[in-house]
């Protein structure tokens, strides 16, 4: 894997939708696991806590069937049962959802809280499958996320009417797209709505410090833990976490001015991006993956104390582990250059890519 790669890996996690719910026991009883889920799947705990919570649940033949589109209705079903929504709009009924429609209920739910709305014709279209744009529209709505970071994929332009919801759900951490589109109009699978619903409802649960330590939702997007094990990819992925404090720009260049043709540095930046704040949550998780002992060892260990004195130099010795190439040329002075980013620049960068929680998270740990 190249640097290029890696600094544009993103974690894909789709939307998509699972089965019907059923109502939550006291007791829920473990079963066997779904016969065609396999044991090596990166959603196989998600899939049977789901299971096992009875949010979930298969088919009567043990199978989950992981890679089947979930339809519009089944999507609302899930979602009315999961979530309690409010009564925003009166009750407009679909044309092709008659009350007797085993999902009436749901559907009409779903309406009212002003999350589906009919076509021209008065239509819900309850066997269709449901696109990725549209989930990202019901679960937005559902669990009133909120846009925290302006980044844009490749693939939804500011006026595709599911934009804002699309923003919404990477900037909370909830999808990071693939290598940064988010492919608006696939249909959503079962396992990839599993996922996506149990971020959902995990993602303001306590740092539990009893577990290992964790990156920053949604950060160092598909970079994997093995790759974090190999020096050459994790030097780079700490030299990501450096472009927050160093620049070939000048010091005090804000990534968010625009220049006078109206471009600024910001918009190279996509949504689903490999980069991670310089903080300490994921110092301490990259810690996890370096030899004791070793280069980048000290140096995540003199970042998480707060000692950023030595970063051009440290800047280089990344770069001879993650790039030995970059030093192979006859005139280097241009990328010699670097800048450190003054107070304001640092700030600009960190709430462009990062939001507000991330400026507050900044502020609070280094300041």
């Amino acid at each position: 894997m190249n640097k290029n790669k890696l600094f544009h890996l993103i974690l894909a996690a789709t939307v998509a939708v699972l089965t019907i719910l059923v109502p939550i026991q006291a007791e829920a009883e473990v079963v066997s696991p779904f016969k065609d889920v396999s044991k090596n799947s990166p959603y196989l705990e998600i899939i049977h806590e789901m299971r096992d919570q009875q949010i979930i649940s298969g088919y009567t033949n043990g199978e989950f069937r992981p890679s089947e589109v979930i339809s519009r209705k089944h999507a609302a079903a899930l979602v009315n049962r999961t979530v309690k929504l409010p009564v925003v709009e009166k009750l407009v009924p679909f044309k092709d959802v008659s009350a007797k429609n085993t999902f009436f209920y749901d559907i009409k739910k779903l309406q009212q809280a002003g999350i589906f709305e009919p076509d021209a014709k008065g239509n819900f279209y309850p066997n269709q499958p449901i696109t990725r744009a549209e989930m990202a529209k019901v679960l937005t709505a559902a669990f009133d996320l909120k846009v925290k970071v302006d980044l844009d994929f490749v693939d939804v332009p500011r006026t595709h009417p599911a934009s804002k919801y699309i923003k919404a759900f990477y900037s909370n951490g909830i999808t990071t797209g693939d290598f940064g589109t988010f492919s608006p109009d696939r249909p959503v699978t079962r396992v990839h709505y599993a996922v996506f619903l149990h971020r959902l409802l995990h993602m303001n649960d306590p740092v539990d410090p009893n577990e290992p330590a964790q990156k920053i939702r949604g950060q160092f997007a598909r970079i994997t833990e093995q790759e974090l094990r190999e020096p050459n990819l994790m030097a780079l992925t700490m030299l990501g976490m450096l472009e927050q404090k160093i620049t070939h720009d000048p010091s005090d260049y804000l990534i968010t001015e625009p220049t006078k043709d109206g471009w600024a540095t910001v918009q190279m930046y996509m949504a689903g991006h490999s980069l991670g704040q310089m903080a300490k949550e994921n110092i301490l998780y990259l810690k996890r993956f370096v030899k004791n002992g070793s280069e980048l060892e000290a140096i995540l260990d003199g970042w998480l104390q707060g000692d950023f004195s030595k970063i051009k130099e440290e800047f280089f010795t990344l770069k001879a582990i993650g790039d030995p190439d970059f030093f192979n040329c006859a005139v280097c002075e241009q990328k010699f250059a670097m800048n450190i980013r003054t107070k304001r620049a640092e700030e600009d960068f960190v709430r462009a890519l990062y939001g507000e929680e991330g400026l507050q998270r900044h502020r609070t740990q280094w300041e």
